[in-house]
């Protein structure tokens, strides 16, 4: 069980953890966060590595922070590309280069300014011919070359990069199977933080949709100094989280491929230590909804904090 360091990076902000994950359970030793005045994420595309470099350098020194096997999540990016394919049964040596010409049918952008990952779901015959369905997630390669410059001029060693929605679906599988929730049914993760709306739709015990709804309102929650102002516009973005999750769970289930078995929707991230949408939200999709402030895969005095869990959940998650 080796200690591992993740390091979450956002639009404005960067947050550590250092733990260890073994049988189910996350550690957790430290953690820590620091906010910028300007913008590390850019346009969604870029990252600016000479200032991500400076900060970097500066916070893992100031906490002393071990510099190897780092794992970095990218919060807050909307451009995420993400689709179930099915495909002829191929090789590993051959798979990437069908999932690229597979993936330029389906995406109308192009495919060669994004680094593509997969994962395999099922290996199936239909009638004669063998067959694969796969997931493939793409991230913008300006985006993966910023980080690993600036992580590598910062002499940190990168063990793998995920994304926020893929890395919080994994917790909350674990305490799926802690709970004994072991049902087949659908359900929808709704991560709200500064960065927006990260909704999630598990299927078959697997990611299959994503999308992040920004929200300027959420943004300048963060940044606002006065009480009086934060509270006026409580309702207003109340409205507008509930209208970004409604508007995702109708598309999944209106979709290509319709996602209709959806029994239930979790409410976590940093807005929710300020907002609760769960009364709301159940009036108007007529569902189970869950606001998640403490996880039993999460072993640290102090985290079980509402506080804690609701602003470090995707961090922590990145553990796993």
């Amino acid at each position: 069980m080796s200690e591992k360091v993740v390091v979450e990076i956002g639009k404005n902000y960067i947050r550590v953890v250092e733990g260890k994950y073994h049988n189910e359970t996350i550690e957790i030793d430290r953690f820590f966060e620091k906010n910028l005045d300007d913008n590390i994420i850019r346009e969604d595309i870029k990252v600016d590595d000479v200032l991500l470099q400076i900060e970097l350098r500066s916070f893992f020194n100031q906490n002393k922070v071990g510099k190897k096997n780092v794992n970095i999540i990218f919060s807050g990016i909307s451009n995420i590309l993400i689709r179930e394919l099915e495909m002829p049964y191929v090789t590993d040596d051959k798979v990437y280069n069908m999932i690229r010409h597979e993936a330029r049918q389906y995406f109308p952008i192009n495919i060669d300014n994004y680094v593509l990952d997969y994962k395999q779901l099922r290996i199936f015959d239909e009638g004669k011919i063998k067959k694969q369905k796969v997931l493939i997630v793409g991230v913008h390669r300006f985006l993966i070359e910023g980080v690993i410059n600036a992580f590598r001029n910062s002499g940190i060693k990168i063990s793998k990069i995920d994304i926020e929605p893929n890395s919080i679906v994994k917790l909350f599988k674990i305490e799926r199977k802690l709970n004994k929730q072991t049902d087949d049914n659908s359900y929808l993760i709704a991560n709200i933080t500064r960065n927006g709306v990260s909704t999630s739709v598990v299927a078959n015990n697997e990611l299959c949709a994503t999308k992040l709804f920004p929200l300027v309102q959420l943004e300048e929650m963060f940044k606002e100094n006065s009480d009086q102002s934060y509270d006026y516009e409580f309702s207003y973005i109340e409205d507008l989280i509930s209208e970004s999750i409604i508007k995702f769970y109708d598309f999944v289930r209106t979709r290509e491929e319709p996602i209709t078995n959806i029994k239930k929707v979790y409410l976590t991230g940093e807005v929710c230590q300020h907002i609760d949408i769960s009364d709301i939200l159940k009036k108007r999709i007529n569902m189970d909804v869950e606001l998640v402030s403490g996880f039993k895969s999460i072993k640290k005095i102090g985290t079980q904090e509402k506080s804690v869990m609701f602003s470090y959940v995707t961090v922590f998650s990145g553990l796993i």
